[in-house]
């Protein structure tokens, strides 16, 4: 064969090969391009943190005396202005520098501009920052999954990391009169935050010719009624009144009465009522 038919089928074999792996890779590259699911896709509606780009771990619960709990993520928390700090001055006189989002910009930017004190709570620990202690050195800095809190005028035993949950506590937020007393949804959780399994059913699942059954439900925060009366100091009572609905003491001890906060305002859940049907909570009677 002459060489210049071998050099024409080379050519050819050249060119086929090249639009096979073109056609190969043009397809391979359009199924990646291909736009991914986030959380919203299968979360929505369960009362889930819906955070694209965000650690599922990596966000803040914001409650108390605010407008509404909020899941803060920390990945926003550091897009506010930061500010460079210098802590343990006293130690040495020079300090270490640090840099983090100022505490009070970062309440501001979810309308929090009055309040008492801030609660603080991480896995193992707590901390309480007074309105008064909380300076423009106060910061929040990165930590892990989480952000940690210090000041130029706090020692290092007190810089809480990996923070969970911050309640506000003050005197402006959602409330309900206890007796005589007004009490704020911040001034309930300022001693722990609880949560509550609710709405809970089974769902069925059949694999290789077995059935599974799952129990799952939705958890709200808040206090149950039992700790609430118990945190003010009613040990010895016979009935609880809330809105002219009575609930015995036995119920009550139970401990199946919890207060959260649905839609801006505290909300007496319930295990077996759907949550449109919790009714609202404006005063408790104990006799």
């Amino acid at each position: 064969m002459p060489m210049e038919k071998v050099y024409k089928f080379l050519i050819a074999g050249l060119v086929v090969g090249l639009l096979v792996a073109a056609i190969g890779t043009y397809a391979v590259t359009t199924a990646m391009q291909q736009p991914e699911s986030d959380c919203g896709d299968c979360h929505e509606g369960h009362g889930s943190v819906v955070a694209p780009d965000v650690n599922v771990n990596g966000t803040i619960m914001l409650t108390g005396d605010t407008h509404a709990d909020e899941f803060v993520p920390v990945a926003d928390i550091f897009k506010l202005k930061q500010r460079e700090v210098k802590t343990l001055v006293a130690q040495d006189g020079e300090g270490i520098p640090s840099t983090g989002t100022p505490v009070m910009d970062f309440l501001k930017a979810h309308s929090v501009t009055e309040f008492d004190y801030l609660v603080m709570y991480a896995d193992d620990f707590v901390l309480i920052l007074n309105r008064s202690e909380i300076t423009e050195d106060t910061v929040f800095v990165p930590m892990e999954y989480s952000v940690r809190v210090l000041s130029s005028n706090m020692p290092i035993a007190a810089w809480l990391k990996n923070i969970k949950t911050i309640v506000v506590v003050g005197d402006g937020g959602d409330s309900v009169k206890l007796n005589d007393k007004k009490i704020t949804f911040g001034q309930m959780l300022d001693n722990g935050v609880e949560t509550m399994p609710v709405s809970k059913k089974t769902i069925g699942y059949t694999y290789q010719d077995t059935n599974y059954q799952y129990e799952t439900g939705y958890v709200v925060t808040g206090i149950s009624l039992k700790s609430l009366l118990l945190k003010e100091g009613y040990t010895d009572f016979t009935t609880v009144t809330i809105d002219g609905e009575e609930i015995s003491r036995d119920q009550v001890l139970k401990g199946t009465h919890f207060l959260t906060r649905d839609g801006g305002k505290i909300k007496l859940a319930s295990q077996i009522k759907n949550r449109q049907n919790w009714p609202d909570v404006e005063t408790i009677v104990v006799a």
